[in-house]
């Protein structure tokens, strides 16, 4: 009989590396869980891709508070997703919804994978041990909440990681390369250009000084063409550039271009984004971080580690761009 696998994701990312996990394993049967930290396009644009090759899935809006939590217990029940599963497989440990499907599954087998930059970043929570204080535990408990991250990490027998020769929060690591077949985005013989984009990012999160006029400001400095928006920006700058409208997340999205403008090269300049260490590799693309003194304080620690792992150039805008 085939072991029935459970594979759960909370990110249109963590979505791509799970079906390359599940593709890796093509006699197993697999059910899906994505647990959406929003709801919109490119969320059920992967859910819907993921889903057809899942024998039983379930898209769950997270929401918040212990009725949410209570939610979701019972949205398992009904989708048939409370059974026991052989095999598990997840990305963000820090989850208490998947911690709860752990701890309802001992003796089941676990396995993880990354969940983007926070698995090579020491200084990342997920590196620490902490659990929750003692009331917390006691109230978690009463759900069945058993086991933490730590704990998640202790039993992984397995990490699936797409960055290679990194390490990660867990020793035993398998590489599973984002772009593992080959993309035919070699440069075409005749007219050559040169094209910017840039990735966005809420900003307005870190500080209210990095308000739509600090964007602005930054995309005139580095002439950018094209403008690939973040779900979570609010208000989107106005320049001379293309806004960039597509269901596909960056990463998906640049493969689609360089195939379809075989003479054109791109500089992809972004602040903290990840989605540059997926695509540093891919022929024609120069990536770049930008920063000024504020964010390098803030995140200094996935500077160096861009530079000194992975070799991308950062460049402060305060300095490289002055007048």
């Amino acid at each position: 009989m085939n072991p029935r696998n459970l594979i759960m994701c909370v990110t249109p990312l963590q979505m791509i590396i799970a079906r390359k996990i599940i593709e890796l394993n093509p006699d197993e049967k697999f059910d899906l869980l994505v647990l959406a930290l929003e709801d919109n396009e490119k969320y059920r644009y992967y859910y819907e891709r993921l889903k057809k090759i899942c024998i039983n899935s379930l898209y769950i809006v997270s929401k918040p508070g212990l009725l949410g939590f209570a939610d979701y217990i019972k949205q398992l029940k009904v989708n048939s997703l409370n059974i026991k599963y052989q095999n598990m497989y997840l990305a963000s440990i820090d989850s208490r919804h998947f911690q709860y499907i752990v701890s309802k599954n001992q003796g089941g087998n676990l396995y993880t994978f990354d969940d983007g930059v926070a698995n090579i970043i020491p200084s990342d929570p997920y590196y620490l041990n902490s659990k929750p204080k003692m009331l917390k535990r006691i109230v978690w408990r009463s759900f069945g909440i058993k086991y933490y991250m730590k704990d998640l990490k202790d039993i992984s027998l397995l990490h699936y990681t797409i960055y290679k020769d990194i390490p990660n929060i867990i020793e035993n690591t398998y590489y599973l390369p984002l772009f593992s077949k080959k993309i035919n985005t070699q440069k075409m013989h005749g007219l050559q250009r040169t094209v910017n984009f840039y990735l966005g990012q809420p900003l307005i999160e870190l500080s209210k000084k990095f308000d739509i006029h600090y964007v602005e400001n930054s995309i005139n400095k580095l002439k950018i063409d094209y403008y690939y928006p973040h779900p979570r920006e609010i208000v989107y700058p106005k320049g001379d550039f293309e806004m960039v409208e597509s269901p596909l997340i960056f990463e998906d999205y640049i493969i689609e271009f360089l195939k379809n403008n075989p003479n054109a090269t791109m500089n992809v300049f972004s602040f903290i984004s990840t989605a540059l260490l997926s695509i540093m590799s891919l022929d024609r693309v120069k990536v770049i971080y930008i920063h000024n003194s504020e964010i390098f304080e803030l995140y200094h620690s996935f500077y160096d580690l861009a530079k000194e792992s992975f070799c991308i150039p950062h460049i402060d805008l305060d300095k490289e761009f002055l007048s």
